[in-house]
């Protein structure tokens, strides 16, 4: 993992963010704002892991258009590194 890597993974919420993303594999963008707390954030976080090809963004069709957010197979991948991470330094 580079620095930039380790610097996003330490921000408040992205953990988070990655577990739940895991565990439902599609959440709003709502349901990733209760992990983090704060809209502004939220948008940044997930950007930043958007950016990284760690999540993807999905717009609906539905009515009111919900942003949905997944984890992509580097997601996956990554996340699996931070489980091994913890099982042996945790």
């Amino acid at each position: 993992m580079n620095g930039n890597i380790l610097k996003i993974l330490s921000q408040k919420g992205v953990l988070e963010i990655l577990e739940n993303l895991d565990k439902k594999r599609s959440l709003k963008y709502k349901e990733l704002e209760e992990f983090v707390g704060n809209p502004s954030t939220t948008s940044r976080r997930l950007n930043s892991l958007e950016k990284k090809g760690i999540v993807e963004r999905h717009v609906s069709s539905e009515k009111y258009r919900p942003v949905y957010y997944q984890l992509t197979d580097k997601g996956r991948k990554l996340l699996s590194h931070v489980r091994e991470l913890r099982e042996n330094y945790g």
